[in-house]
């Protein structure tokens, strides 16, 4: 009796990962197509546009992403602590969080654009780009009430709508930058003109979806409670902008707008983990509440953080051992710099990955001050490194400064974990990373041949595959339903 007690409660942590996994995957398809499309936009790109130019695209999508912040103080993660909350009433809850995002959002659009001119001669040195920058203006409110009413279709478990309504925007924004960017040469005009009109379409589509739950209400007590979560994480999130942006901007205000094309070019193809990373995001915090006070979760944490660690050293040997290819292929020959930026890329690039699991004891506990801590201490170790040695030792500091300050981070995060909650996770999966990494790392630099890279890959995956089988009980499961079947 006992042992089939124990093999149900296999069965049962098996098939909630897989729900997990499923939602994760469907979550992860509009990225995937995404980065697809961008990457089969790249030659076009590269073509067109010259280095300085894609490194002025790459500057102004920085400059957005802190603009974006500001622009809903992340409001929306506070909403969503609570959305699951007995006692809440879910339409004033979420008709606070609209109103508080349109008045701020709407406020530092009108401010930024009134103070145009200064923001683009004197901070950002983009003389005849002024227009470029409005349009990244008038893309903050649409950005912040697509990440609001997203995050509501996630909650209401609605996967498949999510999919297809970021795929529907993801199509006519691309449709526009072709059109704009290869028929009518607007350059990177063309491009912000093409992200606006997909974000207004996304912002029709989610707020259809979620209509239901906005009215004319507005509770303080709601916002307050919001407010208390929420501000405690922006230094995270302020820290990550430093660490994903500021060394792009470093690279343009003290290298060159050339170099940053460059090292953009890098920073594309490394975005490959975003996507995974955001698929991630998108289903973590809904199914961390809903499933953290189950019995035996510890478990089915091993397995999820298990398979996205060797996810990310999959991801990162493929990128790394292939990068050379790559870039031929995506771009140009112009742009081969790139690879050695990109192999260094995916270290840091997996860490950010793992973020979400590593922080979960804290958001179990409210105790989300210490994930901004964390954030703070790690972005101003990669400031220093930055400051002390870009222009020593050139573009190489900026992955080399992110990769300290996302190690940092993350075990800081973790260790509050452990004090605030019993959850833990086996780190020592974490050193077969940075081992295949630095091997992939000293081949690509040397210029191996091709067939021993592929070699050493396919060697990798082997490696994978068994730790797959055997840490995540791949085989005991089929039994178990082989015996449960019987």
């Amino acid at each position: 009796m006992h042992k089939r007690l124990g093999e149900g409660i296999h069965i049962w942590l098996i098939l909630n990962m897989l729900r997990f996994l499923k939602d994760f995957l469907i979550y992860g398809l509009a990225s995937v197509i995404g980065k697809i499309a961008a990457l089969l936009l790249m030659p076009m790109y590269t073509k067109i546009l010259t280095q300085e130019e894609y490194g002025i695209m790459a500057m102004l999508i920085s400059v957005k992403g802190i603009l974006d912040l500001a622009s809903n103080l992340n409001i929306h993660s506070g909403i969503a602590r609570d959305y699951y909350e007995k006692g809440i009433n879910k339409t004033i809850l979420v008709s606070t969080g609209f109103w508080s995002i349109l008045t701020i959002s709407i406020s530092i659009l009108i401010i930024m654009s009134l103070s145009c001119n200064f923001w683009v001669e004197n901070v950002l040195s983009l003389h005849g780009h002024e227009l470029d920058f409005i349009l990244v203006l008038l893309s903050i409110p649409a950005g912040s009430f697509i990440s609001y009413f997203s995050i509501l279709t996630r909650f209401n478990k609605q996967p498949v709508k999510f999919a297809i309504g970021t795929i529907m925007s993801l199509v006519i924004q691309l449709t526009v930058n072709i059109y704009t960017i290869a028929v009518l040469h607007w350059g990177i005009t063309g491009f912000f003109v093409g992200t606006l009109v997909g974000d207004l379409f996304s912002l029709i589509y989610f707020y259809l979806l979620n209509k239901s739950l906005v009215n004319l209400s507005f509770d303080w007590n709601y916002l307050k409670r919001a407010l208390k979560y929420c501000i405690p994480l922006l230094p995270a999130i302020l820290a990550g902008w430093v660490d994903s942006s500021l060394g792009q901007i470093f690279i343009g205000k003290s290298v060159s707008y050339t170099e940053l094309g460059i090292y953009s070019v890098a920073v594309q193809f490394a975005s490959a983990f975003t996507l995974i990373s955001m698929a991630l995001r998108n289903v973590w915090a809904p199914y961390l509440y809903e499933s953290y006070k189950k019995p035996n979760f510890q478990s089915e944490l091993d397995r999820l953080f298990t398979f996205f660690v060797l996810l990310a050293i999959f991801v990162s040997c493929a990128l790394s051992l292939l990068s050379n290819e790559l870039i031929l292929i995506f771009s140009n020959k112009d742009y081969l710099d790139a690879c050695i930026y990109l192999t260094m890329l995916c270290i840091p690039m997996s860490f950010l990955l793992l973020f979400p699991i590593a922080q979960s004891g804290l958001s179990i506990s409210r105790n989300t001050k210490f994930v901004g801590i964390a954030y703070i201490i790690g972005s101003t170790l990669n400031i220093l490194f930055l400051i002390a040695f870009l222009k020593k030792i050139g573009v190489v500091a900026v992955p080399i400064g992110l990769t300290i300050s996302r190690i940092v981070t993350y075990f800081m995060m973790y260790a509050a974990t452990r004090k605030y909650s019993s959850l833990h996770l086996p780190n020592q999966l974490l050193i077969a990373l940075i081992l295949s990494v630095l091997i992939s790392l000293v081949l690509a630099y040397f210029k191996s041949n091709i067939i021993l890279r592929i070699t050493f890959l396919i060697i990798i995956t082997a490696f994978l595959t068994v730790i797959a089988i055997k840490r995540l009980n791949i085989i005991n499961f089929l039994k178990s339903l082989v015996n449960k079947a019987d």
